[in-house]
């Protein structure tokens, strides 16, 4: 084992700890070495700080210095409904990173859909964890998924049939729960050829829970499928949540990813996707809403490594108190990748002078043939358009809201699934009201 970093290193404890948890978990081997590769990797790695170029803006050196341990019991009697997308579909519930049939909800997933876990998890499943990223991956590597891996505490696989169409959304929930208990899971999903599913993920914890979760998510969409795939990250207000989604997508099929970041002391949700071949169109939004000292962290790598496809990125958050935000974005437009068009914005409304926004778009094109652009702003309410609703009978706090949940559903509108974008629009107005404007006029 490679302890480079040395044995007083963050989380050196913790993942020592996990890595003799699979002993008891009856897993077999296989479990095992996957989680001494992690620790190696991860080892080798080191631990994310800002000398690493993607990680400058967001600092880890408090969650370093935080002791985590494992969870004892993964017990819960309910689901905290109130931090969870409230929507009608099927349910896959997670609780500390593992399965929990008896919270599930399973009844009307259609003949179309396979899921499985650690436990029935056939041998070609297996195989996904050795298969080869050929993706760029930055020049420090990935050290969060090396810490998912030496830290595992369960993976889900979502196997969808090849022609298989739903216009019922799969609803995961990843419920966090326990007092500074870590955990990490692996989400594995297979669109077939021509399929279409909406995928939703709600990221959330039981009410007092202290934890640190980290998400690995594999996604691999074969020719002419269709994703939609959505996410709602509602932590507790003091855990932290670091995320990475991996996604390949071939011909002609379509990947719609949303996330919208409310949760956590601190979030970092990471997309990185390879465009494999043409005719894909590649969707990557988002909108966040930090409140008291949160930092919220989005980091997105789409890679164009065949000709004629469309990425779109448009990310939209606001920022009061002392919230930080990031958005680190980046274009890669391979050689072979003629006529790719490429969009990319970040837009941050800051309602306060102590909060702060970093922003670094980029583009790096090797094709002569492309339509691409980048760009971002910062800005503030513009007392023009408040005068405007006051005008007219509105009160200042209420057009303040207005104008804010305005800002925030013209990002929510790329949504492509109409039932996630007017479910994520309710959610979002009543999140401005209780993070904002209901503690501000005392109600």
């Amino acid at each position: 084992m490679n302890t480079s970093i040395g044995p007083a290193a963050p989380f050196n404890d913790f993942i020592d700890s996990a890595s003799g948890e699979s002993a008891h978990e009856n897993l077999g081997e296989w479990l095992s070495e996957i989680k001494e590769k992690g620790r190696d990797e991860f080892y080798k790695l080191g631990w994310p700080s800002p000398k690493l170029e993607s990680w400058r803006y967001t600092n880890l050196n408090k969650l370093a210095k935080t002791q985590f341990h494992l969870p004892q019991t993964s017990e819960l009697d309910k689901l905290p409904c109130q931090n969870i997308i409230p929507i009608d579909a099927p349910r896959i519930v997670l609780v500390n990173g593992k399965l929990k049939r008896e919270l599930s909800d399973l009844s009307e997933i259609g003949d179309g859909i396979f899921i499985n876990s650690f436990q029935d998890m056939r041998d070609e499943q297996r195989a996904l964890f050795c298969l080869a990223n050929h993706a760029i991956l930055p020049k420090e590597g990935l050290p969060i998924k090396a810490l998912n891996d030496a830290i595992l505490s369960g993976a889900l696989f979502i196997e969808i049939m090849p022609g298989w169409q739903s216009d019922v959304p799969l609803h995961i929930v990843s419920i966090g729960y326990g007092d500074h208990v870590g955990f990490s899971s692996k989400i594995f999903v297979s669109a077939g050829e021509n399929s279409q599913v909406n995928l939703l993920e709600t990221h959330a914890g039981d009410a007092g829970s202290t934890y640190f979760s980290s998400c690995v998510s594999n996604i691999d969409i074969k020719a002419g499928a269709r994703l939609g795939h959505y996410k709602f990250q509602n932590d507790t207000n003091t855990s932290t949540h670091l995320a990475l989604a991996q996604t390949s997508i071939e011909a002609d099929a379509v990947y719609d990813n949303f996330v919208m970041s409310v949760g956590g002391i601190l979030s970092r949700n990471e997309v990185r996707s390879l465009i494999t071949a043409p005719g894909v169109e590649c969707c990557v939004n988002g909108a966040y809403l930090g409140t008291s000292n949160q930092h919220i962290d989005n980091t997105t790598f789409i890679e164009h490594a065949a000709e004629g496809s469309r990425s779109r990125e448009v990310f939209k958050g606001v920022l009061a108190d002392h919230a930080k935000g990031v958005f680190q974005g980046k274009i890669f437009v391979h050689p072979e990748a003629q006529k790719t068009d490429g969009y990319q914005m970040n837009r941050a409304l800051l309602l306060s002078d102590k909060a702060e926004i970093d922003s670094k778009p980029e583009l790096e094109i090797y094709a002569d043939d492309v339509r691409c652009s980048h760009g971002a702003t910062v800005g503030e309410l513009e007392e023009e358009h408040l005068f405007y609703l006051k005008a007219r009978g509105i009160d200042a706090e209420s057009a303040r809201r207005l104008l804010v949940e305005g800002y925030l559903g013209e990002v929510i509108d790329e949504i492509q699934s109409q039932a996630i974008r007017e479910t994520l629009s309710k959610v979002a107005s009543d999140l401005l009201k209780k993070k904002l404007f209901e503690r501000s006029d005392g109600r």
